[in-house]
């Protein structure tokens, strides 16, 4: 760290102001030490001082950069993009020398993502490891919800403090240039593991920037440059997987669900809006997944088949289904009405039979949305991703279209 920040003294000493020299020079002695607060208290002094100068807003960006988090630090982050683009429009250094004044803001800001991301992953690992505790306790599952797969009362509080982490994530993004996909972002963060999808997908574009410019960098940063995109991509994966074992859990759920019932319908059909569904096609989007992993169009194919399913058709099989099993039940109490009580007795397990297999087995319309939603499953299960499959190149930067 301490190498980085004193390379840049020279630098930004020669172009600050005269009278600024000596809290420059502290300042950057501040970053080295790693006393970031105090760092961005000398940093506001220079701007207080001139609100031009240039080398007050890196060192502010270069200091909240270390500092941010999904806590009550969250706005560092919105705040050290503020400087880093003051920084750029007011400073007199060379191309080269913004080139590493970026390349280090943008190390800082991935490697601080690695660990936030890898500290939340792993929370939500937790979580779900003891809701699905309280489910089996319970046999219970919900459908519908971000934490439909994992119902359980334990893990109430503690999900409404991850959506509530996502949502602040998706309310920074929204509020700087990151608006292109605001929506998809929006419905991406409501997830279990929104925050780490909203926040690591903030980065795409900035760790982009960074490859490009790694052979025109100074050996000490390129090697670090190259450390931290390494084990950038290393996260994505890992947090990727757990989307994906996310959504298959979902899927499962859903598909064990009883498809005479309303819940089953809305559900099965809607499965594409689902949080752990938009989480998926979000983050497969922004990493350009379809080029290293042809299966996802395959997966996304079979989400929007559910959608097309028309409702009406279902009822309509679903009532047929209910016609066939009630008439059946129904000639039985005439049977015994009648008294011949041997053919009722016959016909009572047949309609409950009928019952069953129509569960496992339904008709027509309701029979193709049972299959498709097994078929998803059955892809999804065989889904996988390593870090060999994450392409930086692949990559779509949040502020470009993913239609």
């Amino acid at each position: 760290m301490k190498d980085k920040f004193e390379n840049l003294k020279d630098n930004f000493i020669n172009a600050s102001n005269q009278n600024n020299r000596s809290t420059v020079e502290l300042c950057i002695t501040e970053l080295s030490s790693g006393n970031f607060p105090k760092a961005i208290d000398l940093s506001e002094e220079l701007i207080k001082k001139d609100i031009n100068d240039s080398v007050g807003w890196a060192t502010k960006a270069l200091s909240q950069a270390h500092l941010f988090d999904y806590n009550n630090n969250l706005f560092f982050l919105k705040s050290s993009h503020t400087s880093l683009e003051e920084f750029r429009a007011k400073t007199s250094l060379s191309s080269k020398e913004i080139m590493t004044v970026e390349s280090i803001f943008i190390t800082t800001v991935l490697d601080r993502t690695i660990d936030l991301v890898t500290e939340r992953v792993k929370e939500v690992i937790e979580l779900r490891r003891k809701a699905m505790a309280e489910k089996a306790k319970a046999s219970a599952a919900a459908i519908g919800a971000a934490m439909s797969a994992y119902a359980g009362s334990q893990s109430k509080s503690d999900v409404g403090k991850i959506l509530g982490y996502g949502g602040a994530i998706a309310g920074t993004a929204a509020s700087t240039h990151f608006n292109s996909n605001a929506e998809l972002l929006n419905n991406a963060s409501k997830g279990v593991f929104g925050v780490a999808v909203a926040n690591i997908s903030m980065t795409v574009g900035s760790a982009m920037t960074l490859k490009r410019n790694l052979n025109d960098l100074d050996f000490a940063l390129r090697e670090e440059a190259t450390m931290v995109l390494k084990n950038w991509v290393n996260t994505l994966a890992f947090l990727y997987q757990q989307v994906i074992e996310n959504l298959l859990v979902y899927a499962e759920e859903l598909k064990k669900q009883n498809p005479f019932t309303k819940a089953y319908r809305k559900a099965s059909i809607n499965l594409v809006n689902a949080p752990e569904a938009t989480q998926f096609v979000y983050l497969s989007k922004i990493l350009g997944i379809e080029n290293s992993i042809p299966q996802f169009k395959e997966l996304e194919a079979n989400m929007l088949k559910l959608k097309k399913i028309d409702e009406n058709e279902i009822k309509s099989a679903v009532n047929k289904m209910h016609f066939i099993a009630l008439s059946i039940i129904a000639l039985m109490f005439i049977l015994m009405v009648i008294g011949i009580e041997a053919g009722a007795i016959f016909l009572f397990p047949i309609g409950l039979f009928t019952y069953s297999l129509f569960i496992f087995k339904p008709l027509g319309k309701a029979g193709e949305l049972k299959q498709s939603v097994k078929e998803f499953v059955d892809r999804m299960k065989n889904f996988k991703v390593s870090s060999d499959k994450i392409i930086v190149e692949n990559m779509i930067p949040q502020d470009k279209s993913l239609d």
